[in-house]
């Protein structure tokens, strides 16, 4: 094994189709097989940036310093350096993934993921933030925001040859320094399915669960059920016991359909008729038995009211007739006819 190398730094084009936690704020950096926030010299919790960047295998061949497929050549050479024999050991971590033949912790084919199928996909990480670039009006801007996981990117990579480290294996570092947007993809979200996670059996029922909805005071709703309507408990009603169905506290609801209103023209032979109202009989007062007659008052010190004057007919002169007021139309429109009742013409 020869001494550590400088490492060697080459530019790659490809495609994010995973990303360590948040692709510009990162995610806290962990042990290795464990759980447990690494903390670096200061005693903090450190942070890792990176992405999964997929390359076409029909760029591999294209090796040459400054082609397409340069990393092919650059990860192997860098490799090399720690073995000279030139022969790899298959524990040797790489760090990139076969998308067409390799398959994760559960078995499932990685070809299985959206973007994968065709490409080595590259495990690009860092400790240090990310600089994050867009080509506009002729420059590179430095942003913070606009790249997602799915987008096609340019990205700088320093690659070094690092020895087993702890429990770690011996592989490579692959750290991107730079990434310059290239243009947009459909968005990728390669996250662990349900199954993957917590298998595909059902779970063991932990005591004092119920596999049913529990309603209000410890009643079991059966299954298929419709809801229940609870009454309002007065005095002496007692509630239902646990477990059971109470069908007298719960009686059926019944709604009564409120009429439609009707805008249309009923038929002739179905048309309200309209009823005189007989006369009524003014209501009789009945004194009760055992009371005295009451008496109007007739207000303190006030005279009894005077009925109005009568006319009286001179002796002698015919009795007038009653005077009716006549409709006088405008001058040259006809007479209206007298109305005969209601609605009539």
């Amino acid at each position: 094994m020869s001494a550590a190398s400088n490492g060697r730094t080459v530019m790659v084009q490809g495609r994010i189709v995973f990303v360590v936690g948040d692709l510009f704020k990162g995610r806290p950096k962990m042990h290795f097989g464990t759980q447990q926030p690494k903390l670096n010299q200061q005693g903090e919790t450190m942070t890792e940036y990176g992405f999964g960047l997929a390359v076409p295998k029909s760029v591999l061949n294209q090796c040459a310093p400054g082609q397409p497929g340069e990393i092919w050549m650059a990860i192997h050479e860098e490799a090399y350096t720690m073995f000279p024999s030139r022969q790899i050991p298959p524990s040797f971590a790489m760090k990139y993934k076969d998308g067409d033949s390799a398959v994760d912790e559960q078995g499932v084919p990685y070809s299985q993921r959206k973007g994968y199928a065709g490409h080595l996909v590259f495990a690009c990480t860092t400790n240090l933030p990310i600089k994050f670039f867009r080509f506009e009006n002729g420059q590179n801007i430095l942003i913070n925001e606009g790249i997602k996981c799915g987008d096609y990117v340019n990205v700088q990579l320093s690659i070094k040859a690092h020895p087993a480290i702890g429990s770690g294996k011996a592989g490579l570092y692959m750290n991107p320094n730079a990434v310059q947007f290239l243009g947009y993809g459909e968005a990728i979200v390669n996250t662990p399915s349900g199954d993957q996670i917590f298998g595909a059996q059902a779970p063991p029922m932990p005591q004092g669960a119920s596999p049913t909805p529990i309603a209000p005071q410890g009643m079991l709703i059966p299954t298929g059920a419709p809801p229940m309507v609870m009454p309002q408990q007065g005095y002496g009603q007692q509630p239902a016991p646990a477990g059971q169905w109470n069908a007298q506290a719960a009686p059926p609801v019944q709604q009564q359909q409120a009429p439609q209103p009707h805008y249309g023209v009923l038929p002739q032979a179905h048309q309200p008729q309209f009823q005189q109202p007989a006369a009524m009989p003014a209501p009789q007062f009945q004194q009760p038995p055992g009371m005295p007659p009451q008496v109007a008052p007739q207000g303190y010190g006030m005279p009894a009211p005077q009925q109005p004057p009568q006319f009286q007919q001179a002796v002698g002169m015919p009795a007038p007739a009653p005077q009716q007021a006549q409709y006088q139309p405008p001058n040259g429109m006809p007479a209206m006819p007298p109305a005969n009742g209601y609605g009539s013409r």
